[in-house]
């Protein structure tokens, strides 16, 4: 079959192999009247052109890409065009993100108030939607279950409570992903994101590992960012554990990245503009919400990580 038959196809980048990028395209854009029999999606090896280089252009998974110079063949492509993102993760890196899944287990490893926080705001700084959905509740009584929902639902977040040992919650969890284009799922190791999307997604069967009784804490079995069709049009990603996301952020918009701060700040306003909710007089967060303490910690790393700070003009 002639390579150059079909030009200008599009695609979304479902995983990054060595120097080469893996590229789903539908073949729904093809022409129906072609000799050749596709499956309804087909997956191309790709490279891309120098022009991209040039231009400093990254191409990450999430990526929407056109491709050329098709060889169905050998099952490969050339990129010659990305489309602008809508939203881009960057730890861990995928474009065009629209739900970020955040998986915190209730029991090995233990629920984390830090790390779980540190998770959140890798979402919220992004401007990208998060979902908490908490792992291995078969592992902990009812009761306790409950004081986790509450307490993120005074952080101002809902989560899907799931066992994957009793499958409780995963039809309200799949319904989520079905109505969502592209979730990344994230989280630390061990919490169980891998044996989620092998429940999930059973044909998939990717590797997972045990928690160590010792450290208390997850191995990385995910070692790269990858697509999974998980209905029609929607896709999840499976992402490497990682147990402490950096914080990346301008002191001064720290505290809108947590919503019950941000719910203050909304009904009113600080005496100075550019308080940062420490000791400033006038200033309208309450200091004795739970992650409070969490937010002075971190706020310190970040002064600190910047220029002085020039306050306490009104």
């Amino acid at each position: 079959m002639n390579k150059n038959k079909f030009k200008n196809v599009k695609g979304i980048v479902v995983a990054l192999k060595a120097n080469f990028l893996i590229v789903e395209i539908d073949n729904h854009d093809l022409k129906k009247n072609s000799l050749e029999q596709f499956s309804e999606k087909t997956r191309l090896l790709c490279t891309r052109r120098s022009k991209l280089d040039y231009q400093g252009l990254f191409i990450d998974v999430g990526d929407i890409v056109f491709v050329e110079s098709i060889d169905y063949k050998n099952k490969r492509a050339v990129i010659f065009e990305v489309e602008p993102r809508k939203s881009f993760l960057k730890r861990p890196a995928v474009a065009n993100v629209t739900l970020v899944a955040i998986c915190i287990s209730v029991k090995e490893p233990l629920f984390d108030i830090e790390q779980a926080s540190r998770f959140l705001l890798t979402a919220e700084s992004a401007n990208i939607k998060p979902l908490i959905i908490l792992t291995k509740i078969d592992l902990i009584p009812k009761n306790y279950l409950s004081l986790y929902v509450n307490k993120l639902k005074n952080w101002g977040y809902d989560c899907i409570s799931i066992s994957i040992k009793n499958s409780q919650g995963i039809d309200l969890l799949i319904k989520q992903f079905r109505e969502t284009k592209l979730t990344v799922l994230a989280g630390p190791s061990g919490v169980g994101k891998t044996s989620l999307i092998n429940h999930l997604i059973p044909k998939v069967e990717l590797p997972t590992s045990s928690v160590s009784k010792k450290l208390k804490r997850g191995t990385h079995t995910t070692r790269h960012v990858e697509l999974f069709a998980i209905g029609n049009g929607s896709l999840l990603a499976d992402t490497p554990g990682f147990n402490r996301p950096e914080i990346i952020c301008d002191p001064a918009s720290f505290a809108y990245l947590f919503p019950e701060f941000r719910a203050q700040l909304t009904k009113s306003q600080c005496k100075f503009r550019n308080c940062l909710h420490r000791d400033e007089p006038g200033c309208v967060i309450n200091k004795d919400l739970e992650r409070y303490s969490f937010y002075r910690d971190n706020l310190e790393e970040l002064i600190n990580s910047h220029l002085p700070y020039q306050g306490g003009s009104a």
